[in-house]
């Protein structure tokens, strides 16, 4: 029963970006409260800088082997020999998880051995004391890679074959295992206890791929054969995107050296409120993205330009659609979520507010960091990975760079750094330098979509940009509306509610933001935003089929009686 679960296929992807949205809204939920559980432990101070800087090496390798190397490439691969054969498919499955899973073991090997080497460099800013633990719990999270790359090939698998229920689970279920980490092993190993509730997590994250994956017919074999013409392949596709995850991870890399220069903390706040704004992102935008990605390998590989630009505009639209009101939410609303979600323990008032001033950075351009994944994926599906991986290695450099400027210009003051602290409504934090690294980013992630923009209408003559640009301007009616709404109703809370305690302030942001999204949903029926209707649409779908069913079984058995 739960292996047909797991391996329910879904052929139409908005029914397969709802299913992967729903668990992904229960992962990130879990993510909340394991952050939450973070923050009432540690707070935004040393041990949450460590664990946070000591996760870089780790997902160094696992973006760079995993990621890069296979997760993108295979699925295009796969589908390619699964048209001649489903047995060299299955081969090939195999092959690639023999010789990558090999790989990323060794990598990670030489690793651990050469971490006491490594770490020092991007945590320069760090104690002596507080380096040895951040290598330590490295060493330890060392082991997350090789289980989560044997994972993501999986899930590779049974992306393509259309099945994406385990997929959107293991999110879940490795969310589960650091929590558990949080809860029981802290108080035996300190902070070396998230560690092990990070591989505990990997390993919950690997074991629910493998019913699906039975059931689809895969045996593991010992096959490893670098020679195949599929490997090579696979190679020459992923390297221009390899190049563009290794500027990727050196960029957060960067970034982590940066915040170790600055106040205690500074790492904290930025990941605190890096994983607040990717919220809705993980939840909507990567949704959509993972479950439209082989059906636009498909079109593209039958010739399909119209099928594969319909796909790209639907997409495109309903990731907007979902995101844009969210960005707005989360800038109207960003004390409230930071204080809903990390106020307790030894979070402090500084931490609070510097965290909420990152995140409004952040929603800033939620909607480009939505629809980034979106337009490259649309560049690999036609198979050209040198185009966004240039864009995007150029943006990250661009961000690199930025990040040192914003960083300087607040820390000298001056007029600029005045003005930007009072509209943060931080003006008396002496040091609020680490916004520097979501103004940065955020900067960055604009130019990088305009620019793929450009890029992608160029390439393709039949591309329209009517077609987006047409929703998009209603969406943004809609959200002005919202807003509207919001703001004023913030301050009707205010003063009807106990502000100074947690049910005070949650019922503030949650009333404000129920009443902004009806606004919001209400504006977008009389505009007939056509993403409306097609979510109202896949969303009540069950309702009806359950509705008629149960219709045509009555009449069958009023007929019987009959």
């Amino acid at each position: 029963m739960i292996r047909n679960f797991l391996n329910k296929e879904y052929k139409f992807v908005i029914s397969a970006a709802l299913m992967i949205g729903f668990f992904s809204l229960l992962s990130r939920v879990l993510g909340l409260l394991r952050n939450r559980i973070f923050a009432d432990k540690f707070g935004a101070g040393e041990e949450m800088d460590m664990y946070f800087a000591a996760f870089r090496l780790p997902d160094f390798v696992y973006n760079i082997f995993v990621v890069g190397l296979v997760t993108i490439v295979f699925i295009p691969v796969f589908l390619k020999y699964k048209q001649r054969s489903e047995k060299e498919a299955l081969y090939l499955t195999n092959l690639v998880l023999n010789v990558f899973f090999g790989l990323v073991v060794l990598v990670c090997a030489l690793m651990f051995v050469f971490a006491s080497k490594i770490i020092p460099f991007f945590v320069f800013g760090f104690s002596e004391q507080n380096i040895q633990t951040t290598i330590t719990l490295t060493r330890i999270m060392l082991l997350s890679p090789i289980i989560l790359g044997a994972s993501s090939i999986l899930i590779s698998f049974l992306q393509a074959n259309k099945r994406f229920m385990s997929f959107a689970l293991a999110p879940v279920l490795y969310n589960i295992g650091i929590i558990f980490g949080a809860l029981f092993f802290v108080d035996k190993f300190g902070v070396l206890g998230l560690a092990f509730g990070v591989v505990l997590g990997a390993f919950l994250h690997f074991l629910i791929q493998i019913p699906p994956t039975i059931k689809l017919g895969f045996k593991y074999s010992p096959k490893f054969d670098i020679s195949h013409p599929a490997l090579k392949e696979m190679f020459f596709l992923a390297l221009p995107r390899l190049i563009g995850i290794f500027a990727y991870q050196a960029n957060f890399i960067v970034i982590t050296a940066i915040g170790s220069s600055l106040a205690s903390g500074s790492i904290s706040v930025f990941n605190y409120a890096n994983d607040l704004q990717y919220i809705p992102i993980g939840i909507f935008a990567i949704s959509f993205v993972t479950a439209v990605f082989p059906a636009l390998s498909e079109s593209y590989a039958k010739k399909d330009i119209k099928g594969f630009l319909d796909k790209f505009y639907t997409t495109t639209n309903q990731i907007l659609f979902l995101v844009i009101p969210m960005s707005v939410f989360l800038i109207l609303e960003r004390a409230q979520i930071v204080r809903v979600v990390l106020g307790t323990g030894e979070f402090g008032w500084v931490d609070t507010r510097l965290t909420a001033a990152a995140l409004g950075l952040f929603a800033l351009s939620i909607f480009s960091q939505s629809l980034v994944p979106l337009f490259s994926r649309a560049f690999f599906a036609m198979g050209n990975s040198k185009t966004p991986v240039f864009i995007n290695v150029s943006s990250l450099v661009l961000n690199i760079f930025l990040s040192f400027y914003f960083v300087n210009l607040l820390k000298s003051g001056g007029w600029f750094a005045a003005n930007f602290a009072e509209v943060l409504k931080v003006a008396d934090i002496p040091d609020i330098s680490v916004l520097g690294l979501p103004l940065a980013f955020s900067v960055a992630s604009i130019i990088n979509l305009l620019w793929l923009y450009f890029a992608l209408s160029n390439k393709i003559e039949e591309f329209s940009s009517s077609k987006i640009l047409f929703s998009v301007n209603r969406i943004n009616i809609a959200v002005l509306a919202m807003g509207a709404a919001i703001y004023p109703m913030l301050y009707f809370m205010a003063n009807t509610v106990n502000m100074h305690t947690f049910w005070g302030i949650f019922l503030q942001g949650a009333v404000a933001f129920f009443v902004g999204f009806f606004v919001y949903l209400f504006v977008a029926y009389l505009l007939k935003i056509p993403a409306f209707f097609a979510f109202w649409e896949a969303l009540t779908l069950p309702i009806k089929k359950m509705f008629l069913s149960k219709t045509y079984s009555a009449e069958v058995n009023g007929s019987d009686k009959l």
